[in-house]
């Protein structure tokens, strides 16, 4: 039986989000990203990466556990690609395949939102991929109203659809 917990990530987290990154990634987008750009991805850089986010005084990064397995990570807080006059977004928001539809998502986005409202914020967004179709009807469930799409374009990664939420 599963034993879900949740918790701020620190900078000893970092290694094992990254590797879990490059997981989620092969299940997820698979398909959507180039086989390039998934058999390339950088462990190490990505490491480098999570450890900025985690020593951001403005950026929340939660995790999720079963026992001591990391199987999900949400960031929320300021945005890390600015988007119009938005200042907060849940800006990461990743779980392990075989535990998705069992709660963590939808845990994540009101740990997300309590933050966000307690930075002072009323609203945010959130980015998702225009090809990941599960992640943006997960995100149209939990309330989110479309503002932007991006133009289709080669590289099917870059390709965004934006959310608008109230707290």
């Amino acid at each position: 039986m599963e034993q879900i917990t949740y918790r701020l990530a620190d900078i000893e987290d970092c290694y094992r989000l990254a590797v879990l990154k490059k997981e989620i990634w092969n299940t997820t987008y698979r398909g959507i990203y180039s086989d390039d750009k998934i058999n390339n991805y950088d462990i190490l850089r990505n490491t480098l990466k999570f450890e900025e986010i985690v020593n951001n005084p403005n950026i929340t990064l939660y995790i999720a556990f079963d026992y001591e397995q990391i199987i999900g990570y949400m960031s929320c807080g300021e945005p890390y690609r600015p988007f119009r006059n938005f200042k907060q977004e849940i800006g990461l928001l990743y779980v392990r395949k075989e535990y998705q539809k069992k709660g963590i998502g939808r845990t994540f986005f009101t740990i997300g939102k309590e933050i966000i409202k307690s930075n002072g914020s009323d609203e945010f967004f959130i980015s998702v991929n225009k090809y990941n179709t599960n992640a943006l009807n997960f995100y149209l469930s939990m309330g989110g109203n479309i503002i932007h799409i991006d133009e289709d374009s080669e590289d099917k990664s870059e390709v965004q659809i934006k959310l608008h939420y109230y707290t």
